[in-house]
């Protein structure tokens, strides 16, 4: 590719000619077209991040419909995660108003804690500690985007959970003790 600019174009291009399909193609996996479009437009963001050569088109259309499935089976995951955490948040709150409320409490100090401890990595950590668990990236596309090698991310990665780990040991075990686990 010669410049940034020209793959830019032709992602473009490839966005506006294949978007519609691609959405309701995306809609065989997912519950909304909101969903499939945003799923869409993330796989098309990758591309523009990626080393992909834009040349066989052929290749392109399979990469792409590759791309949104797996994107949508991705979604999908998260969303069966997201959906068991939140009915067991449900279900332990039906037990009785109050302690659900102070449960709630409890759990948003405890994330509160958490995320300042984030904050406070040091700054590579931080970086790929962001950009693998909030973002859910892969080493790979941490260390594409960030310009350094997959060992360094893996190693970053192992580094940010000690000094979570370490940092957080106490709330951890008061955590444990307030809930009961």
């Amino acid at each position: 590719m010669s410049s940034i600019g020209e793959k830019g174009s032709l992602v473009s291009e490839l966005y506006g000619r294949h978007r519609s399909f691609l959405c309701f193609y995306a809609m065989g996996y997912v519950d909304s077209y909101a969903e499939a479009e945003d799923i869409v437009h993330s796989v098309f963001e990758k591309m523009l991040s990626r080393d992909i050569s834009l040349k066989d088109t052929s290749a392109i259309d399979s990469y792409l419909i590759s791309a949104v499935r797996n994107s949508c089976l991705n979604h999908i995951s998260r969303k069966k995660v997201h959906g068991k955490y939140a009915s067991h948040i449900l279900s332990e709150n039906e037990d009785s108003e109050d302690r659900g409320f102070v449960n709630s409490r409890i759990e948003a100090e405890i994330l509160w804690e958490v995320f300042s401890k984030v904050e406070q990595l040091p700054h590579g950590c931080r970086q790929v500690f962001k950009l693998s668990y909030l973002e859910d990236l892969s080493n790979q596309e941490i260390a594409d985007r960030l310009g350094i090698s997959v060992n360094t991310v893996k190693s970053q990665k192992a580094r940010s959970k000690e000094l979570l780990k370490e940092s957080l040991k106490d709330l951890f075990a008061m955590a444990a003790i307030i809930f009961g686990l």
